[in-house]
């Protein structure tokens, strides 16, 4: 709390970034139901990201209404920033594709093995590029939360073969998620959350628009719209997997820093095998409580820190992150 009884950023970014992961963990549960609905990959990831840029269009003329000014012109942008939130959309977009058609080529669980490298890639570019001072609490709380994800995501079962496609896709969604996290850090800071989330999202279904017309695929984006079994699994993974938790995850960012924010982020894979236990059957083996235990231990761990240790390098101003 500061001294005015306030939430500080701090927490304030750290509650951001827990709620955007449960959303974002509700995308596993969601994605079986829309399967089971006839809607695909590529038709669920377009909706998704289109509906989530309309939330936050919708929020954003809301904000307008009230009497706030939520939007930076364009205009006064710099460079650096405009070329920033493309790039942002664009590695969402090979993020989502590379990851999904990694599921195709090896387990699941391998992929999300490999794509939960991403927080220590955050860190170490942080570190390296960003001047970002990582202390040994941080060190411990990425180190127990990569070890979490391991057990969590290892503990459902076998791994599969190893294919070397599927492994570096995953890779490559690894870097692409990093990557997003850095930009929203550092690329297109100057940009308000909203009016980012928006922006990354409708370019990112715009682009993957463009993939399904040159893929010859553009009749399976109307997948969703052949009936309610398909149709509400598409609505929420767009409001409560896309428009929410972006919003949430790009103002925790900017809160928090992006090597905590990462960190903390990977609670979501704890959320979503709870959901796959309580939604659909799917009982959690011991090991993968043991790794969500972990996960909310690294978060708790990254909560401590000396009160006169300041953070100025590592976020930006509250008003600033959310716009």
């Amino acid at each position: 709390m500061t001294a005015g009884g306030q939430a500080s950023p701090r927490l304030v970014g750290a509650v951001l970034i827990v709620v955007a992961a449960t959303c974002f963990g509700t995308l596993g549960p969601l994605a079986r139901f829309a399967a089971q609905g006839g809607v695909g990959s590529l038709s669920l990831v377009t909706w998704r990201a289109a509906i989530g840029g309309l939330c936050m269009v919708g929020f954003i003329a809301l904000r307008v209404a009230a009497g706030h000014r939520p939007l930076m012109p364009i205009g006064r942008l710099p460079n650096r920033d405009r070329w920033s939130l493309v790039a942002a959309a664009a590695a969402n977009t090979v993020l989502n594709l590379s990851i999904f058609i990694a599921f195709e080529r090896v387990s699941i669980a391998l992929a999300l093995l490999v794509f939960y490298l991403y927080p220590a890639l955050v860190a170490l570019a942080s570190v390296l590029w960003f001047g970002d001072r990582l202390d040994g609490i941080r060190w411990t709380a990425l180190t127990t939360s990569l070890v979490g994800s391991v057990l969590v995501v290892a503990g459902a079962g076998t791994l599969g073969r190893l294919d070397p496609v599927g492994i570096g896709l995953a890779f490559v969604g690894a870097l692409a998620q990093a990557f997003y996290v850095l930009a929203a850090r550092h690329g297109f800071a100057r940009v308000p959350g909203p009016q980012a989330a928006a922006t990354t999202m409708l370019l990112a279904a715009l682009f993957y628009l463009v993939a399904a017309l040159l893929l010859g695929q553009a009749n399976v984006l109307l997948q969703p719209l052949s009936g309610a079994a398909a149709a509400w699994p598409v609505l929420l993974a767009g409001v409560v997997g896309a428009g929410v938790p972006t919003l949430c995850f790009i103002t925790g960012i900017r809160l928090l820093g992006a090597p905590r924010a990462a960190i903390l982020a990977t609670l979501e894979p704890v959320v979503g095998v709870g959901l796959a236990a309580l939604l659909l059957g799917e009982r959690p083996a011991l090991l993968q409580l043991l790794g969500g235990l972990l996960i909310i231990g690294a978060g708790v761990l990254l909560q401590v820190r000396a009160p006169k240790e300041l953070a100025e390098h590592e976020a930006v101003r509250a008003d600033a992150a959310s716009g």
